[in-house]
Order: C-alpha cells, then sequence, then structure tokens
C-alpha cells in the first residue's frame, strides 16, 4: 500500500497528522497515542492539555524521540519548518518499515503487519533527523527537574554544554560567561558559585529554572515545556509561570506546553489542543476557552469548569454529574471514547447510537477551530444537558 503523503500547514512550525504510538501490554499493541494531531504556528505557543494519562507526554515525547516506550511510534508525520532550510518529516518512512500499522474496520488494536526487518535501521535515522533538528534550535524543559538533570556534573558544565550547542567556536570563558547570563534570565543568582552546584543542592524552584536556562542556553527556535509547574508550591509556580510568560513573549520563540492547568495555558499560549484517552477531541484558538457560547468539546468544558471550582475553593461534583476523579487511561473501542462522561450524551441531546457506533472525526466548526463530536450544537446541547442536570440536584 502506499504511505499517504503529508503536507506542512501554511504559517507552521511544526505541523503532525495520523501520529500513533504503542506500547506492548503482553501479547497486544496498546496503542496510547491514536491518530494524533497538533499544529503549532510560527511565533505562536501551543497549549497541550488533558488529564494525567491523556497520551499528551508520550504525544510529543514519540515526534522528538524522547520516548523509552517499544514499539514508540509507529505511523504518521511530524514535519517541522525550522531555519531557513526545506521542512523536515522526522517519522519519513515510519508507516513503510514499522511492524505494525494502525487498527482498521472494526480492529481495536494496531496490527502487526510484517516482519520488520528495516525497523531498526529506519529507527537509526529518525534519530539522525532529531539529531539535525537539535542543531536548529530545539530545545525541552522536562517535567522532572531534579530527575533530568545530571546528578554528577555540576550546573554550570551542563549549562556550557548547552550553551556549545549555539555557539560552538566559543572558548572556555566565554561559554562561561554566556552560561551565566542565562542563570540572570532565570533570575537565579548570576555568579561562578551558583555554577559550581550540583543538582542536589538545588531547591525544586531552583531546578526548574536551571532547566529553564538548559533549555534556552541552546537559543532554540522552538521549545517544549512539559508540566512545568508540577510538583512547585504555589508561590514558586507563580514565579515560573511569569518567567515562562516573559521567555515566551519575546522574539519569534516557538513552542509546545504540556499541562492540565488551564489556567496556566490560558496565560501562555495562542492555540489549544485537548486529548482524552489518547486521543485528540479539539484544536482552536485559546480565546474559545473563556467564550462560553463558543462550540468547545464537552470534555474541554469540563475541564475548565474544574478549573473554575478549583479556584473558587470547590471540590464538589462538576456540573454534568462528573466526578473530578473520573478515570484516565487510554482505551480503545468503538465509538465515541468520551460518551460514559459526557452530559450531553446522558441527556440524549445527540444521536447516542451514533456515538457508541461511531468514533467521532475532527469537524471545523469556526475558522482554525475543529472538534471530534457527533453534537452539531455542542454549546446548546451542553447548556441544556448541565442546566438540567443542576435543577435535578436543585430539587
Amino acid at each position: 500500500m502506499t504511505a499517504k503523503v503529508y503536507a506542512p500547514a501554511p504559517g507552521a512550525i511544526l505541523t503532525a497528522r495520523d501520529v500513533w504510538a504503542g506500547v506492548q501490554v503482553g501479547k497486544i499493541i496498546k496503542p496510547i497515542v491514536q491518530g494524533g494531531r497538533l499544529t503549532v504556528p510560527r511565533g505562536g505557543i501551543l497549549g497541550l492539555v488533558g488529564e494525567s494519562g491523556s497520551g499528551k507526554t508520550q504525544f510529543v515525547r514519540a515526534m522528538m524521540g524522547l520516548s523509552s516506550l517499544e514499539p514508540g511510534v509507529f505511523a504518521g508525520s511530524a514535519i517541522y519548518a525550522i531555519g531557513d532550510g526545506p521542512p523536515v518529516d522526522v517519522l519519513e518512512g515510519v508507516t513503510t518499515y514499522a511492524p505494525y500499522r494502525p487498527p482498521r474496520g472494526d480492529e481495536l488494536f494496531p496490527q502487526r503487519e510484517r516482519i520488520g526487518w528495516g525497523w531498526p535501521l529506519w529507527r537509526r535515522r529518525h534519530r539522525a533527523r532529531l539529531a539535525l533538528l537539535r542543531t536548529l534550535g530545539v530545545g525541552f524543559i522536562f517535567q522532572n527537574p531534579v530527575g533530568a538533570l545530571n546528578p554528577f556534573l555540576r550546573i554550570g558544565t551542563q549549562l556550557v554544554e548547552a550553551v556549545r550547542v549555539a555557539h560552538p567556536s566559543a572558548n572556555g570563558k566565554e561559554a562561561e560567561e554566556r552560561a551565566i547570563h542565562w542563570l540572570a534570565q532565570v533570575h537565579l543568582t548570576a555568579e561562578r558559585q551558583t555554577l559550581g552546584l550540583y543538582p542536589h543542592e538545588l531547591s525544586g524552584g531552583m531546578a526548574q529554572r536551571v532547566m529553564i536556562a538548559l533549555a534556552l542556553a541552546g537559543e532554540p527556535h522552538f521549545i517544549v515545556a512539559d508540566e512545568p509547574t508540577t510538583g512547585l508550591d504555589s508561590h514558586i509556580r507563580l514565579e515560573i509561570v511569569g518567567l515562562l510568560n516573559r521567555i515566551m513573549g519575546q522574539g519569534n520563540l516557538s513552542g509546545i506546553v504540556i499541562s492540565h492547568d488551564l489556567p496556566m495555558i490560558a496565560r501562555l499560549c495562542d492555540r489549544l489542543t485537548v486529548m482524552y484517552r489518547g486521543r485528540v477531541v479539539e484544536e482552536g484558538p485559546i480565546e474559545a476557552l473563556g467564550n462560553p457560547k463558543s462550540d468547545s468539546h464537552p470534555y474541554t468544558r469540563e475541564l475548565k469548569e474544574r478549573a473554575e471550582s478549583l479556584a473558587k475553593g470547590r471540590h464538589s461534583r462538576t456540573r454534568g454529574g462528573v466526578e473530578k476523579t473520573g478515570g484516565t487511561g487510554v482505551v480503545v473501542g468503538t465509538g465515541c471514547i468520551y460518551r460514559s462522561r459526557c452530559a450531553i450524551y446522558k441527556d440524549g441531546d445527540v444521536d447516542k447510537a451514533r456515538c457508541e457506533r461511531e468514533q467521532p472525526p475532527m469537524r471545523v466548526i469556526a475558522d482554525g477551530h475543529q472538534v471530534a463530536c457527533h453534537a452539531e450544537d455542542v454549546a446548546g446541547a451542553w447548556d441544556a444537558a448541565t442546566s438540567l442536570e443542576a435543577g435535578g440536584h436543585d430539587g
């Protein structure tokens, strides 16, 4: 079968389409990313949101070659347009060489299609493409900075190595001066004494700042921040968000912020991609989050109401009868994967048989805004369903 040819979206620095990634569980391949798609505009910041276990981190790690899962990514396209050179599809040829293919028809799990003699060779080329991207300017802020920093090297040594990615000809003194410069940029004491610290000597907030400095020291054009405030107390979290907002708002830096923290995403990002249990259910402008009349996906509305309740100090059920502690994790099956938690489905304001039979495709509801929902008027159906639920609780 001829592999599908993908093209980058106009004005995008990253265009990902139909990305599948899986992990071996017993004798089956569990698809942790199912047809993932996202578009990062040049000079824009994309927020990738979803509950823990939704697959958002593995989606990005699969495209960046940072996932250690087996078999990992086995289908799709991830086209980067960084610098003045031609666009680079880091997943080019994956469908031809991967031993597995996405499920078709009534199949629930990826199927083994070939022995895969060429698979190790493709993965070697994949790593080479990613190494090229990093020289063009790609940075990564990891979720666990203490675990991501090398515990045996002083932070100055690690920063100098990062500086030399952008300035390979810099001598030792110049590289050290630039390392101190990046310490100042992330509001750490810009002295040689700070460079001499080891990771275990840093607080959580300091370690996160060092991780941000490491990502920036290579002077990237594209940066990924994976849950950059996880594990930090509220005061330090606000400082880190303010720092990221200042850094990402200047110049032509593009990137992705992965989080389940909607207020942070709303502050940092221009666009939003929402994942639920391995699938992308919404792509659109960040303004849609604050517009109650927008046809946002019911899951996005649930996340928004949950964030609003937490901000007000409430820990009760969200509207629509959905518990905050609802199940997460990637699932497979027929029909809409969200229907067991969907207030619209429960209220019957949508064709239930279709929800149970067909996985809703992404459809355009406004310029640059798509959702995967069978309901034609998502906003109206949601309001009707949740007002009925609220009325029932009042009674």
